[in-house]
């Protein structure tokens, strides 16, 4: 499926999951981004807006761990990212994407997990986003690469280009 096609069903699908199950998705979900991120030197993590899945409680749980977290400032047509250590580290930014001030710079090479917003994924584990390419231009080889989803953003499969990075792994929400 072409990656426009799968980007517009895997949006609607995500605008029509019903506020009950979508609150027992993100729970699960932060689970299983806790359970991940156990053991980890530095996390990269998305700040999740309108429906796309909550990385805001786990947000706050890294702040509580004291562990450490940086998040993607929109720099051209690339990201970087920032360590911060409370949400009140962040201010409304590109798109209305809530973003670090640009302080506390983290290499995205020193990011051993990077938790991925998607707008749709398949079994190969390719993913979209929103079509800029953002994250694609900053996903490395060393770290593992984790996209946060629903089971409705689910599709067949993905028509990939070459400069399309697959993600090592997707966690999809349970709502049992």
């Amino acid at each position: 499926m072409d990656k426009k096609t799968a980007r517009s069903i895997g949006l609607s699908a995500r605008a029509g999951i019903p506020a009950d199950r979508r609150t027992q998705y993100d729970a699960d979900l932060l689970r299983q981004m806790k359970e991940l991120a156990d053991n980890c030197m530095m996390i990269g993590c998305y700040v999740s807006m309108k429906d796309e899945a909550d990385t805001l409680a786990f947000l706050d749980w890294c702040f509580q761990q004291q562990r450490p977290v940086a998040v993607p400032l929109v720099e051209g047509n690339t990201l970087t990212f920032h360590r911060i250590t409370s949400m009140n580290d962040l201010h409304p930014g590109t798109f209305g994407v809530p973003e670090p001030s640009g302080e506390h710079a983290v290499d995205s090479v020193d990011i051993d997990l990077m938790f991925v917003p998607l707008s749709s994924f398949d079994r190969r584990n390719h993913r979209t986003g929103y079509g800029r390419g953002y994250y694609d231009s900053v996903l490395t080889s060393g770290m593992y690469k984790v996209g946060i989803a629903y089971p409705e953003q689910r599709v067949d499969s993905i028509d990939a280009d070459p400069w399309d990075v697959p993600l090592d792994q997707i966690l999809v929400a349970n709502a049992d």
